[in-house]
């Protein structure tokens, strides 16, 4: 079996979840013992990502003179002879020499369109109907594969669940937090709440802020750390935190490179994640896998991927927030016990299961269950 792959994530400045899947998938399937040949096909030069030399994973770039969808990929798919293609950001070209693999990693534009700008929401929705013409749709939980049955109205048997993985930067062992990793780093040594993931609605980051100014009036606390890519949202959730009085205790982070990131899960005494939505949550494993304590929602695949090992809560009642963050903080016996389960949690999830799922839906597209 021969497949090409949309691989123009790996030439990403600053991976975010869907470019982490992208580099963290070909490298695991890189690894497979006797797995398929797989082209990685980019649209201009890209560091080798990691990947085993001699194995069944090659990077060929391809230079787009036309639409790269359209035109350039298409062509380069029916000259190399793949039996199967894969994308990992849905959209489908609207011509294909061969059969097709999406992956669906939530349908947010559906639940929360209120949170995307009209271009965006026309692209996801665009993204939405590509599911429905693939060969076969790759979810990344049950809880998309459910919500791409029941929006989207794909059957089943053209659906395949492949949980992600957790990439080996995340472990308890290694540095915590240097004091200059940030602007307000050299006030954390004390400990301090994180939030990690994009700055954006959806999140649910004006009811955090709020509850955590609860906290802090009611019992003390330490600094709140949002760490993402800052924009307009990250203003509007500065002066939230300026109204509740606590605009000197929420710092922002910006984006945090993998190795940075991996120090703040390390050296956080909770990670707190109340999202209104999410196909998988990859913080939550990241955090679990650190070692780190975490505070989540009960909706979504929230509560699916934390499992028993964190703390869910309602995300839309701040009360229930506050409670949390209450608990977590006042128990340093209740923090202990979910550090250590989160780990356990966290192993089920690995980049090679990944690999092997995603190989083994390949093989159904082509040839049935």
């Amino acid at each position: 079996m021969r497949v090409g792959f949309d691989a123009r994530a790996l030439g990403a400045e600053r991976p975010s979840g869907v470019e982490r899947y992208v580099v963290n998938l070909l490298r695991a399937l890189s690894h497979l013992p006797d797995g398929p040949e797989v082209i990685a096909y980019t649209d201009r030069p890209v560091a080798e990502p990691g990947l085993r030399k001699g194995g069944p994973v090659r990077v060929c770039v391809v230079r787009a003179r036309r639409g790269w969808l359209r035109a350039a990929l298409p062509w380069r798919l029916w000259r190399d002879r793949v039996d199967l293609v894969h994308l990992p950001s849905t959209i489908l070209p609207p011509l294909l020499p061969c059969p097709a693999v999406v992956t669906v990693h939530d349908l947010a534009w559906h639940y929360h369109p209120d949170t995307y700008a009209p271009a965006d929401l026309r692209m996801q929705r665009r993204a939405g109907r590509s599911a429905q013409r693939a060969a076969h749709v790759i979810a990344v939980s049950e809880s998309t594969a459910r919500d791409v049955r029941q929006v989207l109205d794909v059957p089943r048997e053209r659906i395949s669940v492949t949980p992600l993985g957790v990439s080996p930067s995340f472990s308890p062992d290694g540095p915590r937090l240097a004091a200059d990793a940030f602007p307000g780093a050299e006030r954390l040594s004390g400990g301090y709440l994180l939030y990690a993931g994009r700055l954006e609605a959806r999140k649910n980051l004006l009811r955090l802020v709020e509850a955590y100014a609860q906290v802090r009036r009611a019992a003390g606390a330490p600094p709140l750390v949002l760490a993402g890519a800052l924009g307009d949202y990250a203003d509007e959730v500065a002066r939230a935190a300026q109204r509740a009085g606590v605009g000197e205790e929420v710092i922002f982070a910006g984006y945090l490179a993998e190795e940075t990131l991996a120090a703040a899960y390390r050296g956080a005494t909770a990670v707190v994640y109340p999202s209104l939505y999410e196909g998988v949550g990859l913080p939550l494993l990241e955090a679990m896998a650190s070692g780190a304590p975490v505070v989540t929602a009960n909706r979504s695949a929230m509560a699916e991927t934390a499992g028993e090992a964190a703390l869910l809560v309602d995300p839309e009642s701040v009360k229930a927030i506050a409670e949390a963050l209450c608990r977590v903080l006042s128990d340093a016996g209740l923090r202990a016990r979910m550090a250590g389960a989160g780990l356990g949690r966290s192993r089920l999830f690995t980049w090679e299961r990944t690999a092997q799922e995603t190989a083994a839906a390949w093989r159904r597209a082509l040839h049935g269950p």
